[in-house]
């Protein structure tokens, strides 16, 4: 179960990194102190003068309105394919070097 939220806390960080801008200010403040500096939900309260239930709700409509980018824009998803898809090319270029080598050629 720790696992499954610290994969949810990832992905959340990186839907902000990519989406980020696209939130209010004081989203973009409240998050980046939640997902990057790990302050809790009471810590940034304090910090902002506000209730823990109302840090909780910008998290969870900020982290909400994330998700809604990502389902609408696929960034993400689409770096996700271009990533694995130069991975698999570096795997086949390397498989042919290796045909090469072993041809007694150079490369």
């Amino acid at each position: 179960m720790a696992l499954d939220r610290l994969q949810a806390r990832g992905r959340a960080l990186a839907l902000y990194e990519r989406y980020g801008p696209l939130l209010t200010q004081h989203q973009r403040e409240v998050i980046d102190l939640y997902l990057r500096s790990d302050w809790s939900l009471a810590e940034i309260a304090a910090h902002h003068g506000t209730s823990r239930a109302a840090v909780h709700d910008i998290v969870r409509r900020s982290t909400t309105a994330l998700q809604e980018y990502e389902k609408r824009l696929g960034l993400l998803a689409e770096a996700g394919r271009r990533r694995r898809a130069v991975e698999r090319m570096e795997r086949e270029l390397n498989g042919l070097r290796r045909r090469i080598a072993g041809l007694g050629g150079t490369v």
